[in-house]
């Protein structure tokens, strides 16, 4: 029996509670429905324990151990617990080249039953804390058009552990998420993966005692969903000061849709359009989006301050993206678009062109700036797939030698035609041109000759009435659809850039859709975007 002072912070409405008590310490009763369980000690780990309040008894399995780029390596502990069906519970240990550690933990409960599994873990040597929250900024739920509401937040926050008056560890830990599995099978045996958020909960318990701290997670199910929680630990300082903790929320909120909050093992969750389907009645359905998958704000503010913090994050991105990617060639849309579907019959998984470029794009400049030469080569094997594109004819042709790449297709499969929208068609167009200058090799440069010519033979039929540019055009050459504001005139600013060093005969269809374009978000008060204003100077 031992006589201490505890620190006890409950946060589940954001409120924080603090006990500077004496209290003594009494041994507990373990309850007639606790099970324990403990990580196998044969890795260097984490202590970390695992209770579930329920009937059923919780098993080891096994232990699994994956490496990416020779910078992350994942142990995966795997738990069954004996409801019926089988209910399984995962942690995952992804350690970071520098020391640092994520750890991931999902419950998934297959049963009808109630489940109660909680998560501790123990930070030795740690004699008090603080924690800055991540929320401190109120910015709301993030509601457009396209997705409706997203009713995720933000992670919880940095705690900084101390040992007497000395820093001794920093940890980034998120929310818990619940959510429920709604993948929808077709008949051809094809699937369409997504998830409804039911829940997203901020409870977390942190111990203070005499010799270290505790950090509990509950992660309680109500039957046949998932439980999800993240954290990242540091030895380190996660950030060199507290200013650049708070820009970096600042910067956060001002570009939530592009940052992530709700991590898994096997990547990023987030809220998806309107038009993904299976929709539920809620309309908060989530999943492994491309676009967030890869994290190009993380990648921004890394090449700006180096902290560690964007550095493991990033590294956390690669290991994501080869996770998504799986064993297939390239990266492929997990969800169904209704829209696409209802169209031209595609169903997920199927190959988005301009998300695969992005992919490529992130992977070869963060290679680039980590020194990873294995993942710089996911430009040259994108462009290598263009090329094979135009050569399979998976593309709209609209003239000798003319052709625009669709936007979707299916890998390997025949597939309908689907339309070339002009962002996408130049997206491709510039990434061949990179890869040509780079490698030198001509089948980059024909093939974006021939996409140049396409655009060139249409030349004016971009233009809508009022002179911006039409979104798309369709396999039987008609336009159609509003284009986005900055995108497109970005992209056109780019290819004009490439082509001038290139072959500067080829720019003058460019120039004039560059001209109209401007000119009409001119008229309409449209702001253009600080690249799009670079660009243009």
């Amino acid at each position: 029996m031992m006589v201490g002072v505890g620190v006890a912070l409950a946060v589940g409405l954001g409120l924080y509670t603090y006990d500077f008590s004496e209290t003594e310490e009494e041994e507990e009763e373990e309850s007639p429905l606790q099970r324990e369980a403990q990580l196998p000690d044969e890795h260097e780990t984490w202590n970390m324990a695992i209770t579930t309040e329920t009937e059923h008894e919780i098993t080891f399995v096994e232990t699994t151990e994956q490496d990416y780029v020779d910078r992350i390596h994942d142990v995966t502990y795997t738990y069954e617990i004996d409801t019926d069906p089988v209910s399984n519970f995962d942690v995952t240990k992804r350690t970071v080249d520098n020391g640092d550690q994520f750890l991931f933990t999902t419950l998934e409960n297959k049963s009808d039953e109630d489940l109660e599994v909680s998560v501790t873990v123990p930070i030795a040597d740690t004699s008090y804390y603080s924690l800055q929250s991540f929320s401190q900024y109120k910015t709301g739920p993030r509601i457009s058009e396209d997705i409706k509401a997203d009713l995720t937040t933000s992670p919880l926050g940095l705690v900084t552990t101390y040992k007497g008056d000395e820093f001794h560890s920093n940890l980034m830990v998120g929310k818990k998420y619940q959510s429920k599995d709604i993948t929808k099978t077709y008949e051809n045996g094809q699937k369409s993966k997504l998830r409804k958020l039911l829940s997203e909960n901020q409870d977390l318990d942190i111990d203070v005692k005499l010799d270290g701290m505790t950090l509990q997670m509950d992660m309680d199910s109500d039957g046949k969903d998932i439980i999800d929680h993240w954290l990242l630990y540091s030895d380190e300082r996660l950030f060199s000061s507290n200013e650049s903790y708070q820009d970096w929320i600042r910067k956060y909120n001002v570009k939530k849709y592009k940052n992530n909050n709700w991590y898994t093992a096997k990547g990023p969750y987030k809220k998806v359009v309107r038009t993904a389907e299976p929709t539920p009645e809620s309309e908060l359905q989530y999943g492994r989006n491309l676009l967030i998958v890869r994290e190009d704000e993380v990648l921004k503010r890394y090449k700006e301050t180096e902290e560690r913090y964007h550095y493991d994050l990033l590294l956390n991105s690669v290991a994501n993206l080869e996770i998504f990617k799986g064993d297939k060639a390239f990266w492929e849309t997990e969800y169904t678009n209704g829209w696409l579907n209802r169209v031209y019959d595609m169903k997920a998984p199927y190959v988005d062109t301009r998300h695969n470029e992005g992919v490529a794009l992130f992977l070869e400049e963060t290679g680039e700036i980590l020194g990873i030469p294995e993942i710089k080569d996911a430009l040259t094997n994108y462009a290598d797939l263009l090329v094979n594109q135009m050569e399979t004819g998976q593309v709209i042709e609209v003239g000798d030698d003319a052709y625009l790449i669709s936007d979707y297709f299916k890998y390997g499969e025949d597939a309908p035609i689907t339309h070339s929208s002009l962002n996408h068609v130049i997206g491709g167009m510039n990434l061949l041109l990179e890869t040509y200058n780079s490698t030198g090799n001509e089948k980059y440069l024909d093939t974006a000759k021939k996409i140049q010519n396409g655009i060139n033979e249409l030349g004016e039929q971009w233009l809508t009435d009022e002179g911006d540019t039409w979104y798309q055009i369709n396999p039987d050459h008609t336009f159609q659809g509003e284009d986005y504001t900055n995108l497109t005139l970005t992209d056109m600013l780019k290819a004009v850039e490439l082509w001038k060093k290139i072959d500067a005969s080829q720019t003058d269809t460019l120039e004039m859709l560059i001209e109209s374009k401007a000119n009409y978000l001119n008229r309409n008060d449209i702001t253009l975007s600080p690249e799009a204003k670079e660009l243009l100077r």
